[in-house]
């Protein structure tokens, strides 16, 4: 038994566990982390990529300027300084055979160059274009319905053609809710859109982190320790022992009993129902635990003999890729980097059921022949090295069923909440829902400790 008192115990050191200790911390309050893994950040972490030495992430991330919830944390770190921020909203989109078009919202101030954004671009006809800012218009006030249906439906609904689906929303659908317009909830794109897009210029504005995603985490485990608290990295939480109906302590992979007066759990569904007791993992509270699904995204980097991308990132039209970042441009590197490996380049697939089976070598043959087609610089391009990481479970599927299904952060046991971003934040699985989750989830914590006084 672990003698030291805290007064709330998180498991998990991933987004949501470390937004969450960050709250109770400023609020005076004693906390624990406990964190499986040797690092913390969770699913958003960067290493060093074995070939070329060079620090990549799981996968590219790319934040924005309404994650309050996120920037506040990277804030109190004092990482957030290491975030790319573009002065407007500014989004390429190139076709398969190489065509271009912009989104620039640089030429007007606030919603107004938004509208000029839209308007002027120049692969859409004026009839799609007046459809999608007749619907901006209807969410900004509050007057769409979105019960119940899937984006594509929405989006049907709301009298929108599909050569604006295809060119224009399906990439952002994708790109923030990791599922298919058939699939993705309509209430999370509706809010998607409300904070990102059309909320004014520093809420639209695309931050980039310009280096690897772990070292925005870095100071964590120093400022926990500086506000009182205590983590243990590579420590696991076996399972929550119940008593007169509360959770009266975890047990550790280590053998070690920790108590503390509320706990918060910061673990995907799975890893919680397994430390549940038995009793609770079948209760009809935690049914929800049981039929959630998920959704992969496979990231792709690749490295060249020429700088051959002169672009920073575009949306990719028609082609099995989704995005592609110019690292070169985007995340600093050393000369020595440069100059073995001039061009480096990462791919986004979301929603990437078509490739998590398929072998690293066909899905980097796959790229090379589609960015040869886009981008023909890239055909004097000689392939030097690559890797291909596929997160199979990167985040819930965010269906209309499942939208009804998410877990608030209270739970039926008085001091047990629940963090992540798969629980209900009225967001997609994002960095900012994580965020955003571990507030809140921190703020009901205090609540009850606060009573207890």
């Amino acid at each position: 038994m672990q003698n030291d008192e805290y007064d709330c115990i998180i498991i998990g050191a991933g987004t949501a566990g470390i937004a969450a200790a960050v709250e109770l911390s400023k609020a005076g309050k004693r906390v624990l982390i406990l964190e499986s893994k040797n690092y913390t950040g969770g699913r958003a972490r960067s290493f060093e990529d074995t070939v070329t030495g060079e620090i990549i992430d799981n996968g590219q991330h790319v934040l924005m300027g309404c994650y309050s919830s996120l920037l506040s944390i990277f804030k109190e770190l004092a990482t957030d300084n290491l975030l790319i921020r573009q002065n407007t909203l500014t989004v390429n989109f190139i076709d398969s055979d190489g065509k271009k078009d912009i989104l620039k919202t640089s030429t007007l101030p606030g919603k107004a160059g938004v509208i000029l954004g839209i308007l002027n671009l120049k692969q859409i006809s004026l009839k799609s274009k007046f459809c999608a800012l007749e619907l901006a218009l209807r969410i900004q006030i509050g007057n769409v319905k979105t019960e119940n249906l899937t984006t594509q439906d929405f989006l049907k609904k709301y009298r929108q053609s599909k050569e604006i689906i295809e060119r224009f929303w399906e990439p952002i659908i994708l790109a923030t809710l990791n599922s298919s317009s058939n699939q993705a909830s309509a209430s999370l794109f509706v809010e998607v859109l409300k904070r990102a897009f059309f909320a004014g210029k520093d809420a639209s504005q695309i931050l980039i982190p310009s280096v690897g995603l772990s070292e925005l985490f870095t100071p964590f485990p120093e400022w926990i320790l500086r506000h009182g608290g205590k983590i243990h990295l590579g420590t696991s939480v076996e399972a929550l022992e119940i008593r007169n109906g509360q959770i009266a302590g975890v047990l550790s992979s280590k053998g070690e009993k920790f108590e503390a007066k509320t706990i918060i759990s910061a673990l995907p569904p799975k890893q919680l129902l397994r430390i549940l007791p038995k009793e609770l993992q079948s209760h009809p509270k935690f049914t929800p635990l049981h039929v959630y699904q998920f959704s992969p995204i496979v990231s792709i980097y690749l490295w060249f003999d020429l700088a051959w991308c002169d672009i920073d990132f575009a949306a990719m039209l028609g082609t099995t890729i989704q995005w592609i970042f110019n690292r070169r441009k985007i995340a600093p590197s050393s000369n020595t980097s440069v100059e073995k490996f001039p061009g480096h380049i990462s791919l986004t697939v979301s929603a990437g059921n078509i490739l998590v089976d398929t072998h690293p070598e066909e899905v980097v043959k796959l790229c090379l022949e589609e960015l040869k087609r886009a981008f023909p610089k890239a055909s004097d391009a000689k392939l030097i090295s690559w890797k291909v990481i596929k997160e199979k479970s990167a985040t819930f599927l965010a269906t209309p069923a499942m939208e009804l299904l998410r877990l608030q952060a209270q739970t039926f046991i008085p001091n047990l909440f629940l963090a992540g971003d798969w629980t209900s934040t009225s967001l997609p699985a994002t960095l900012e829902g994580a965020a955003q989750s571990g507030i809140v989830a921190a703020r009901h914590a205090i609540s009850v400790l606060n009573k207890e006084k």
